[in-house]
């Protein structure tokens, strides 16, 4: 049977899932995630200068997963917390990028997560570094 838009089989149960389950619906088997380069993808973020503009891509950075089928969403689906957006870096610290969000749809300071991978077991997320990529487009300057 082939697969819809939106959906993935698990390889352990052969059960159908919405392509952003993280867990299997039918047998809880984690699905593997890949990390596929993008083009003008940012992997040294420490090296972005104050001025530097990026765009978060969709879906990435810190997210909440669905212990359990609910309002929100089915079990093993992911609510994003992380950033999306053009910005502009403002400034580089430890973890992150502070940075300034860029109009038509983005305003004011934000944090952009680029930290190491860990569970917050208090609060039940997932802190995951954001993935973003070099814009260099001068309209989206302010």
């Amino acid at each position: 049977m082939k697969l819809e838009r939106g959906q993935k089989r698990c390889k352990n149960c052969k059960a159908i899932n919405a392509a952003r389950q993280r867990i299997c619906t039918n047998c809880d088997e984690e699905f593997k995630l890949k990390k596929t380069r993008i083009k003008n993808e940012i992997v040294n973020w420490e090296e972005l200068q104050p001025g530097d503009t990026f765009r978060i891509i969709n879906g990435t950075g810190s997210y909440f997963t669905i212990q359990s089928d609910c309002c929100s969403g089915k079990k093993g689906e992911k609510i994003m917390m992380g950033q999306k957006g053009k910005f502009e870096v403002k400034e580089i610290v430890e973890d992150g990028i502070k940075a300034h969000g860029l109009p038509p749809y983005n305003f004011g300071s934000s944090f952009v997560y680029m930290g190491e991978d860990f569970f917050n077991e208090d609060l039940g997320i997932q802190r995951t570094a954001h993935r973003i990529v070099k814009i260099n487009d001068i309209k989206t300057r302010h």
